[in-house]
């Protein structure tokens, strides 16, 4: 599986909002039926709608300043084999991703123990990888 850790950025400087990068997300919903969308997802929702997305990102950036990344992209890759392991199951997928991120954030310590419930994580599962990892849009997020 291949992870990684990005932070927001366009060229050298920090865009103030999330709305490109979420935008970019939702490019697989384009033209589906909303019941075969995949919807953005946390610890304890699986259906939230792209604006609350934005929304709670973009106000969650009040210690910030303005040369600071507004958020981070984790991704979380995993190959065919592993995919095939699991049956494709997105249910599979989200557990996984949800155990994850209870390890990233127990990976922290701000003079207490840290746990998922303390970090703001939105969460989607592509099909499809329309770019590669030298284009713009991924290199920037």
């Amino acid at each position: 599986m291949y992870i990684s850790i990005t932070k927001q950025h366009l060229d050298k400087t920090f865009s103030q909002s999330s709305s490109d990068f979420v935008d970019y997300l939702e490019k697989e919903n384009q033209g589906k039926e909303p019941e075969l969308q995949d919807h953005f997802f946390d610890q304890n929702n699986d259906h939230i709608p792209p604006e609350r997305v934005v929304e709670e990102i973009d106000g969650n950036t009040a210690k910030l300043k303005k040369v600071e990344p507004k958020f981070y992209s984790l991704t979380l890759n995993p190959s065919q084999r592993e995919l095939k392991a699991i049956n494709n199951d997105p249910e599979l997928l989200r557990g996984y991703v949800r155990e994850v991120m209870k390890d990233y954030a127990e990976s922290f310590y701000r003079d207490r123990p840290v746990t998922v419930d303390d970090i703001k994580y939105f969460a989607k599962i592509e099909h499809e990888r329309t770019y590669k990892g030298f284009d713009r849009e991924i290199r920037e997020n």
